[in-house]
């Protein structure tokens, strides 16, 4: 391992890091964007990157706390491989909750769970963050708000946009849950059979749809991905979202890079990262707002080319924090063997309580 020194820190070169999710490279959700464009860079940096581990990793990113097809690994094997190797750096990127899907999943529990092997916690916007403190997280010294950011080689704003006749409205979405804002959506889809919205504005929804919601009014297109869809976006004026209690979310971020000023309503995360480039909204002003957004259209345009959330200073923040951690724990070994006396007890708990839970489970089963 090659070692420089950087003020009071060893900075150790081409690190072996390991990721939790797998590699998707199709539309898929916000998280898989981060993590592809944490590792390319990371790569492009010189390290190592794998999506499984490996002996003698020097640090693992918790990107997926929630066990699901995205996970390449969990919290039992984390904990078992931190056992074995107490030395490795376990970051958790906390990027998700159970709120904004507006129903228990255990996204909650899996986060508290995981961050509890956790050297250090990144999360993804401050609302998320007091979100998690609230809920017991204790990661107030040892934690960063790490802004998400989008790929400004494909998202990147237009030379020129003209206005014909009408403003187009835009937003995409992977996911087809309704929390996504599907009610505002279905809102303004009636607004444009009325007047004047119906000679002033155009809405286009990119992505997947829940079952049941019909929009007449809109133009409704297949999930896209990467310069195809950046290049979608660029072909409209005004994103809109409608998200609830966002972690952070990355689709108005791609929006907003392709210099679209964002309507944006007040939820979550959103206000952290759309009120510089556009008009907040709410449930009882939508329709105010929409037509306060189309009236400083030009002034909010020039803001929003100054919008600067990319995947590279998000990844160059990451990859900071990586080589102060690992230089820590490399320099006071002691740090390790501290948290290996702690993982004991848990690995020694962990039969009785599989044990415990089959019993459950048959009790269940004779009680039908």
């Amino acid at each position: 391992m090659e070692l420089t020194k950087s003020g009071n820190f060893l900075v150790m070169n081409k690190l072996k890091i390991s990721i939790n999710a797998k590699r998707i490279t199709s539309a898929y959700g916000g998280g898989n964007q981060a993590a592809n464009a944490l590792e390319d860079y990371l790569v492009k940096k010189g390290h190592y990157v794998y999506r499984k581990l490996i002996p003698n990793l020097d640090v693992i990113l918790i990107f997926s706390s929630k066990s699901s097809f995205n996970n390449t690994y969990d919290y039992d094997d984390i904990l078992d491989y931190i056992y074995a190797y107490p030395n490795t750096v376990v970051i958790q990127r906390v990027n998700s909750c159970d709120e904004q899907r507006g129903t228990d999943l255990g996204i909650n529990s899996s986060m508290l769970r995981n961050n509890q092997l956790a050297d250090y916690t990144v999360f993804i916007s401050k609302f998320v963050k007091e979100l998690f403190e609230a809920k017991g997280m204790k990661s107030q010294e040892n934690s960063q708000i790490i802004l998400n950011g989008g790929d400004s080689k494909i998202f990147y704003p237009s030379k020129s946009k003209n206005i014909d006749k009408k403003f187009k409205i835009v937003t995409h979405h992977w996911s087809s849950n309704f929390m996504k804002g599907f009610d505002i959506y279905e809102r303004l889809d009636q607004l444009l059979d009325t007047q004047p919205f119906k000679d002033l504005f155009e809405f286009t929804y990119i992505g997947n749809m829940p079952l049941g919601v019909i929009l007449k009014k809109t133009v409704v297109i297949e999930p896209l991905f990467g310069s195809n869809l950046a290049e979608h976006l660029r072909n409209h004026h005004i994103y809109l979202t409608a998200a609830r209690n966002e972690a952070a979310g990355m689709h108005h971020i791609e929006g907003m890079l392709c210099g679209l000023p964002v309507l944006y309503l007040n939820s979550g995360a959103l206000p952290e990262y759309c009120k510089p480039f556009g008009i907040e909204y709410s449930l009882i002003n939508f329709e105010e707002k929409l037509m306060e957004i189309k009236n400083q259209y030009y002034a909010l345009q020039k803001k929003v080319l100054n919008c600067n959330y990319t995947s590279k200073q998000m990844a160059s923040q990451f990859e900071k924090i990586i080589i102060e951690l690992v230089s820590k724990k490399r320099t006071n070994p002691k740090l390790g063997a501290k948290k290996s006396k702690v993982l004991i007890n848990k690995l020694v708990r962990r039969p009785y309580r599989k044990i415990k839970n089959l019993f459950i489970k048959t009790i269940n089963y004779y009680q039908r």
